[in-house]
């Protein structure tokens, strides 16, 4: 009687202890099937109106000639500040259309004396009505753009001759939302201004304009 309760006091045993790791080796059951799928991050929302400001550098190319002056190049180099306000709209969840106008503060101006006139060429302004384009990574977005621009360009020596003269512009950048209302960027523009004439003083300057412009800035999106 002794020898049959030992042997099965250690059957108990061994049961308990290898019921456990059995257990583990048994599979998995499926999942839930109405268990709750997780809920996606938001995305990043991108449409709607924004304003802001820019701050860069800009330089500028003068080929120019006249009678008595010949040849020459006069390109400058100034800083670059201003503001901008746009719309961008979502057209697909990564394509995004948006119109854009900026009006920026040129610090540019270029002395010089070919053919020994004294000559000092100059530009204090620029502003650029843009479509804008670009593919949109969640909260990160490149763009490209493009539009009509328009600057002053003046030009003097012993007088002096100004215009507000009309272009077009072409550039891209990349811009980033850094919170639901607020974004940062860096972006690139050229625009060309085409050929004008300029008398100042008895001196006539037939002369092309072409800017470039580097910039960073920051938006509030509404």
């Amino acid at each position: 009687m002794k020898r049959l309760l030992g042997t099965l006091l250690a059957g108990t045993m061994i049961t308990a202890i290898a019921a456990p790791a059995m257990a583990a080796d048994l599979p998995m059951g499926d999942p839930d099937p109405y268990a709750a799928a997780p809920v996606p991050a938001e995305r990043f929302y991108w449409t709607g109106f924004y304003f802001g400001g820019t701050l860069g550098y800009g330089w500028g190319q003068r080929d120019a000639r006249g009678a008595g002056v010949g040849n020459f190049d006069l390109d400058s180099a100034g800083l670059n500040a201003g503001v901008h306000a746009g719309y961008n709209h979502m057209m697909a969840p990564n394509f995004l259309i948006g119109l854009e106008a900026d009006l920026s503060y040129s610090d540019q101006s270029k002395r010089g004396a070919p053919g020994g006139v004294a000559t000092r060429a100059s530009s204090n302004w620029i502003s650029t009505y843009r479509a804008r384009a670009g593919y949109v990574m969640d909260n990160v977005m490149i763009y490209g753009t493009g539009g009509f621009a328009m600057a002053d360009r003046k030009w003097s020596g012993a007088g002096s001759d100004s215009n507000v003269d009309f272009g077009w512009t072409l550039g891209g950048g990349v811009e980033t939302m850094l919170s639901p209302n607020m974004t940062a960027r860096a972006e690139y523009l050229y625009a060309d201004f085409g050929k004008e004439t300029f008398n100042f003083g008895g001196t006539s300057v037939r002369s092309d304009f072409d800017e470039h412009i580097g910039r960073v800035g920051v938006s509030y999106k509404f």
